[in-house]
């Protein structure tokens, strides 16, 4: 499986890595961004860390987790970003949020896998 990485911020360690502050965007669709942050808090825990992150903006613990939805991995702290500095993540992947989140309003739902072993326990 490969997954494809964003919100990773540089650091004297990592420097060619971008600079969140250079991607605030102020203008940015209060109602998109808060969906956007819903989605990247809403993803599975692919690994944990035993240090915290802190917000290379204001400072503030952002989380030691690294999620993801099976395509893309983020820090546990990127919704933090997004809500609270406005910083803009890239089309490709708002797209992919949409994209993803049409595919589930429009899914089917079978029962029948469900209903045939619901009593088996």
């Amino acid at each position: 499986m490969k997954l494809s990485a964003l919100g990773y911020w540089s650091s004297p360690e990592v420097p060619n890595l971008p600079d969140p502050a250079r991607l605030v965007d102020a203008d940015w669709d209060e109602s998109e961004r808060i969906l956007v942050s819903d989605y990247l808090a809403r993803g599975q825990v692919a690994r944990q860390f035993m240090g915290v992150s802190r917000c290379r903006l204001c400072g503030s613990a952002n989380g030691s987790a690294e999620m993801t939805d099976g395509t893309f991995i983020w820090p546990e702290g990127l919704g933090h970003y997004v809500i609270q500095h406005s910083v803009r993540l890239p089309r490709d992947f708002i797209g992919h949020i949409f994209a993803r989140l049409a595919e589930l309003d429009e899914a089917s739902v079978d029962r029948s896998w469900w209903m045939a072993r619901a009593f088996d326990v």
